[in-house]
């Protein structure tokens, strides 16, 4: 068992939205923000229909690089695995969503749960930095890689929450993470709706296409989100994801 620093970041998470007996969950991503940068799509979808919406921290996040640096995948699928435990314990419907990292996990819990859908946000089969494909190297001089926080914090009113910096083997997390979703698409057949932002340069630009094409849901859909990039704290497409998810929940839980 990994033990994990309790001191968490003010605003980072995790968010519960007590509502009705259709439950979501919303997993955040990797690039090391936090459940903030989810809060208000949640608070949005809770408002609009009453859904009851978990937005677990995952451990690792919202603390200190140093103990993301540290925290393995299984402790993030552990802690997923409690909490849709527990909003299958209050919900009569499951959904599961996620944002980057957040929906290549989503995938793969899919493959062993049955959920009633499930929804991506610029989910990557690929990143496209640079950066990422040196990390083999990188990983024997650093162990650290600084992130434009200040950046974020000032475009998004100081709404966004995480470190400056980030552990170099997040990258190697998150490529067997990849490799896993890649294995076992073909096995995911619950209805789904995928978003990818027009103008984001993170992940591979075929991404959303490729998903689409390899599960096996009959069910399912892609939405192009124009002005979008890779962030979704202040999405300027924030109200297209919103009424789309609003109208696909109603579809497959009247």
């Amino acid at each position: 068992m990994e033990k994990i620093n309790s001191k968490i970041l003010p605003g980072a998470g995790p968010f519960y939205f007590d509502g009705n007996k259709i439950g979501i969950l919303i997993i955040h991503g990797g690039g090391g923000g936090t459940c903030a940068d989810l809060k208000p799509l949640a608070e949005d979808l809770n408002k609009s229909k009453g859904y009851t919406i978990h937005v677990p921290l995952l451990p690792g996040f919202g603390t200190s690089p140093e103990e993301l640096r540290k925290t393995s995948i299984r402790a993030w699928k552990t802690a997923l695995e409690k909490e849709i435990n527990k909003i299958k314990e209050k919900c009569r419907n499951i959904i599961v969503g996620g944002h980057s990292m957040g929906g290549i996990l989503t995938l793969i819990m899919a493959v062993y749960h049955d959920f009633d859908g499930i929804f991506t946000i610029s989910a990557p089969t690929g990143i496209q930095r640079f950066g990422f494909k040196l990390v083999p190297l990188a990983k024997l001089f650093m162990k650290y890689h600084s992130i434009a926080s200040d950046k974020f914090r000032e475009e998004t009113n100081n709404h966004w929450v995480g470190y400056d910096k980030i552990p170099i083997n997040i990258a190697t997390k998150i490529k067997k993470l990849m490799n896993e979703m890649y294995e076992n698409l073909f096995r995911i057949n619950c209805p789904t709706i995928l978003f990818q932002g027009r103008l984001d340069s993170e992940i591979k630009k075929d991404s959303m296409d490729y998903i689409f094409e390899n599960i096996k849901s009959k069910n399912k859909k892609k939405i192009w989100l124009e002005y979008n990039a890779h962030s979704i704290l202040d999405s300027p497409d924030h109200h297209i994801i919103v009424l789309e998810l609003l109208k696909f929940i109603n579809e497959i839980c009247p």
